[in-house]
């Protein structure tokens, strides 16, 4: 009975005590739950008024250093946000940030080359389809976007366009399929001052093998590509060679000469035959001049390397039904008499035919 009472009475104590505790905490209070007569200022026992100033601004939400304060009786410390706790910026992000801005800075002439180059590969049925999300590659080895390589809607493979940090724009194709792996390639070139002509090249050399194969696929086989395209130049190689023979004795007068540089060759981009020759003066190539075979006609074209000569380029077509070899003779001397004649009046030269037509007429 004792023991009972003696539980009882413990119960009630440890309850009361409880119950201040709660009260305490609720009401916030700011001083000791019990103050004992000896704890009271001894000198003045006045109580002390203490303004309070609340801060217009945003009130500041309790954090963990509040509670561990309340926990351990020791004043708060401020938390220190992410910003402040992160670390400097380093090198190697600076680097990395140069070559982001660099790509961004390319993107429109990419695009331009890669719509320049769209238009040669419509004729193999191939496009490069649109660009992707810029991202970086493996390791950081460069920074940029990924493009489908299509033929009509079937995609081939993906073609990476990224520029290396070390400022080298990179052309990477890679198929799907590896029954396509022979369109894989690789080609690269300087990034600074790189054109939307020069991108095209790039792409376009890379692109080779895929648009023989497009071809293939397309039921055109490779083979009969060829075949198909050798007959047409054969139907015309031989008045092309009694022209060129007949241009060249005339432009011999002024000591010129049209060489040719490789037979004529089938350009799968292009689908057509091409023969490239040099444009001599005393043995001296001031020009380049390209015949090509096209379906009804031939087209004849010159360019200059020198860029205070670029005006002097020529691009002429004739149709092959009717033509002679006194008209392909005429047309192909006329495309290389202005690259001819201003190299010999910046020599010194005084060109005989400066004024009078290459071939008079038989009229």
């Amino acid at each position: 009975m004792t023991t009972t009472l003696i539980l009882i009475g413990s119960g009630i104590l440890i309850g009361a005590g409880i119950s201040v505790i709660w009260r305490d905490v609720m009401r916030n209070r700011r001083k000791p739950a019990f103050v004992l007569q000896r704890d009271l200022p001894a000198a003045d026992g006045a109580r002390e008024e203490v303004e309070i100033t609340i801060s217009p601004g945003k009130a500041r939400k309790p954090g963990y250093a509040d509670l561990m304060s309340l926990v351990s009786g020791e004043p708060s410390q401020p938390e220190k946000s992410a910003a402040a706790t992160a670390d400097p910026p380093s090198p190697e992000r600076e680097a990395m940030g140069a070559v982001e801005q660099q790509w961004s800075n390319l993107e429109p002439v990419i695009s331009a080359g890669v719509a320049q180059v769209n238009t040669i590969l419509s004729a193999a049925i191939l496009t490069l389809g649109a660009q992707g999300k810029a991202s970086w590659s493996y390791k950081n080895r460069g920074y940029g976007a990924y493009r489908r390589l299509l033929m009509g809607e079937e995609s081939l493979g993906w073609v990476r366009i990224e520029l290396a940090q070390d400022g080298t724009l990179l052309v990477d194709i890679k198929a799907h399929k590896d029954a396509w792996a022979s369109i894989n390639g690789k080609a690269s070139a300087p990034a600074e001052g790189i054109t939307r002509t020069a991108v095209s090249d790039l792409l376009s050399g890379c692109l080779k093998p895929a648009a023989a194969r497009a071809v293939q696929s397309a039921g055109n086989g490779e083979a009969h590509v060829a075949t198909a395209g050798d007959a047409p130049w054969q139907d015309v190689d031989a008045l092309i060679a009694a022209a060129l023979r007949a241009a060249n004795g005339a432009l011999s007068q002024t000591g010129a000469k049209l060489r040719a540089l490789a037979p004529a060759e089938w350009d799968p981009l292009l689908r057509r035959h091409r023969m490239t020759l040099a444009v001599e003066v005393d043995a001296a190539e001031v020009a380049r001049m390209q015949i090509e075979r096209l379906p009804h006609e031939m087209e004849v074209a010159v360019g200059v390397r020198d860029t205070q000569m670029l005006g002097l380029g020529r691009r002429r077509r004739i149709p092959i039904e009717g033509m002679t070899i006194h008209s392909l003779a005429e047309l192909i001397a006329g495309c290389a008499w202005p690259a001819i004649a201003r190299f010999r009046d910046v020599q010194g030269g005084e060109p005989a035919l400066q004024r009078a037509p290459l071939f008079p007429s038989k009229d």
